[in-house]
């Protein structure tokens, strides 16, 4: 499959997962007992993958310097904290606002990849990432 057809699955999963969060703090749920859920739902989804990839997953995991297996564990980390932040904005605030908000992540995203990896950001994609931009500030207002 082709890069972007991941990506649209992506965007509908998060679409998902944010509409489901939104509609658990809709209806009352706590959000540190919602986070909670939907970190383990996470973890055993890692477990199904874990079980059908062991072979390599092992292979990798003797195979990979143990400098670089800290990055997906700071990933982790870090989509924890972000997933209990988001789960707070859905509940206090409007969907469509929060969402485009966090959505803004992309323009991290490519800014990290091109000062710290060397990633090509030509002139249309600054105009694109621009324009995307303009189109959450207007969201947001």
């Amino acid at each position: 499959m082709q890069w972007w057809v991941y990506a649209i699955i992506t965007m509908l999963m998060f679409g998902a997962t944010n509409f489901l969060v939104k509609y658990a703090g809709h209806s009352g749920m706590d959000s540190v007992f919602a986070s909670i859920l939907l970190w383990l739902a996470t973890g055993a989804m890692g477990v199904v993958f874990l079980f059908v990839y062991r072979d390599q997953f092992m292979q990798n995991l003797r195979s990979t310097p143990t400098w670089l297996l800290l990055l997906p564990v700071a990933a982790g980390v870090t989509l924890a904290i972000g997933m209990y932040s988001i789960k707070i904005a859905l509940t206090k605030g409007p969907a469509g606002p929060t969402v485009a908000i966090t959505a803004a992540n992309a323009f991290l995203v490519a800014l990290l990849a091109y000062v710290l990896i060397g990633e090509n950001l030509s002139p249309l994609k600054i105009v694109g990432m621009l324009v995307i931009f303009a189109g959450i500030v207007m969201l947001t207002l």
